[in-house]
């Protein structure tokens, strides 16, 4: 037994694992490059000859006091925290029930339910919110909006069902 070579990896797994990890540098690079940009002044940001990962001049805050405080960042920051916590909170209370429902419905109805509700993901999303473009004006509609295809995925998928399937869950009290 300690005489047994090391197992090697097949080629394709190779090159699988070489990609993640040329991805996960690249992310990394990413996030590094977006870091000192914050930083930086913007007479080095616009000079080319200057290496974009270093500081060529001292570092500042004037980018991070102008996002805050000359644009609307801040209220868009808190209208988009609000309407995904609403979203949450709404699809969840819809959900669950809808959820348990499902799951407790057998035979032919039950069946039939869970490839209706499955089916609904076949349907873009672009596709459903074109005609609600005018309705949307409002930040306030995009709660309903994101709600309807979230309430469908999370009943459907709560539920443990496969479409076509009509047995009872493993986790159902039944």
């Amino acid at each position: 037994m300690a005489n047994d070579p090391a197992p090697t990896l097949r080629p394709a797994h190779r090159r699988g694992q070489q990609r993640a990890r040329a991805a996960r540098i690249g992310r990394w690079a990413i996030i590094l490059f977006f870091t000192i940009t914050i930083f930086k002044q913007n007479a080095d940001l616009y000079e080319t000859e200057n290496n974009p990962f270093i500081f060529n001049a001292a570092p500042t805050l004037q980018n991070l006091h102008q996002l805050v405080y000359d644009t609307k960042f801040v209220r868009w920051l808190g209208n988009t925290a609000l309407a995904g916590v609403l979203v949450v909170a709404i699809t969840l209370l819809l959900a669950l029930p809808a959820a348990y429902a499902l799951a407790r419905l057998t035979g032919r109805w039950g069946a039939r339910v869970g490839i209706v509700i499955f089916l609904t993901y076949l349907v873009p999303p672009t596709l459903l919110f074109i005609p609600l473009s005018r309705v949307v004006a409002r930040w306030w509609w995009s709660i309903p909006a994101s709600r309807s295809r979230s309430r469908s995925g999370c009943s459907w998928g709560s539920s443990n069902r496969s479409p076509g399937s009509s047995r009872t869950p493993r986790w159902s009290m039944a």
